[in-house]
């Protein structure tokens, strides 16, 4: 078994709980302050530098100029103010580009990874005003039917015959962390240390990444707010509204499975329990539930 190392315990109401790099609440938390953008770009920029590397025909850039970085950014979808979340919108001032970062810890969701990519790749180009609007999906487990057995799997729209590309194509990439940290490299060090499988990283440049998050954590394990979405979350847990069940497959695939009585809660719970029962934790269950809120 791959030993996973957290950044550190949170104290809840319960007991101690281990937080990990690619805890939504944390991720959010860290990235929703400007000061930590930088990071953001560099941990981005590693992982494509890698595909370019590996690819140097590509049409895929690196994040440059000004940037501006949104967390939870709500694609609005009907007149009913009917919303979807995507993890982060980061947009490319001087350069007519935004980049849309989910970060996927689960393979198993309900829609699947590949319908819910189109999903968001679809309102993101939709809603960009011209721009290109490309979809990087960063995933700790593996999801086959959208790398097909690779590392790096970049969709863009290009002729069938010619193998040209569309003029100012967006596209969707899918980001093997498990596949990549396989590999001696930069990008396979970052790759190590966001599954948590690596503490002390040797490379400057995630060192400074890891640096961030450490520094980040110590105000996350201390904030109020926090402590009680995380509290909440462990709540449904730990009372029986989840009951959720580990798949024994390597590198962390999991299938859970919800259950819970609809007596005397209010809707916010309810509405937690189905994203639940879509494939959610609990944790990516309440901050969805919060921000749509």
């Amino acid at each position: 078994m791959t030993t996973k190392f957290p950044l550190g315990y949170i104290e809840l109401e319960n007991g101690s709980k281990e937080v990990h790099v690619m805890n939504d609440l944390f991720l959010n938390f860290t990235f929703e302050k400007k000061e930590n953008w930088e990071e953001f770009r560099l941990m981005v920029n590693i992982l494509l530098d890698e595909y370019r590397q590996e690819n140097p025909a590509t049409v895929v850039t690196l994040i440059e100029g000004k940037i501006h970085l949104e967390t939870q950014y709500k694609f609005y979808i009907n007149t009913k103010n009917t919303t979807r979340n995507q993890d982060f919108k980061l947009d490319e001032l001087e350069k007519s580009r935004i980049k849309y970062v989910e970060l996927q810890n689960r393979a198993t969701t309900e829609p699947p990874v590949s319908v819910r990519a189109i999903d968001y790749f679809v309102l993101g180009v939709g809603q960009s005003k011209g721009k290109i609007a490309n979809q990087i999906w960063i995933l700790a487990s593996d999801v086959d039917s959208v790398l097909q057995e690779e590392t790096f799997m970049n969709y863009i729209l290009k002729d069938e015959t010619t193998n040209k590309v569309y003029p100012g194509t967006s596209g969707i990439m899918f980001i093997s962390l498990t596949k990549l940290s396989k590999k001696k490299s930069l990008a396979g060090e970052l790759a190590l240390f966001l599954l948590g499988r690596l503490s002390n990283p040797q490379s400057e440049e995630v060192k400074r990444i890891a640096n961030t998050f450490n520094k980040s954590f110590e105000a996350f394990k201390d904030d109020k707010e926090v402590k009680n979405a995380m509290s909440i979350a462990d709540k449904y847990r730990n009372e029986g509204w989840v009951d959720g069940k580990q798949a024994g497959i390597a590198e962390g695939r999991a299938e859970g499975r919800a259950e819970g009585r609809a007596e005397g809660v209010n809707v916010g719970a309810i509405k937690m329990l189905e994203l639940i029962k879509s494939g959610f934790s609990p944790d990516e269950a309440f901050l969805k539930v919060n921000e749509n809120t």
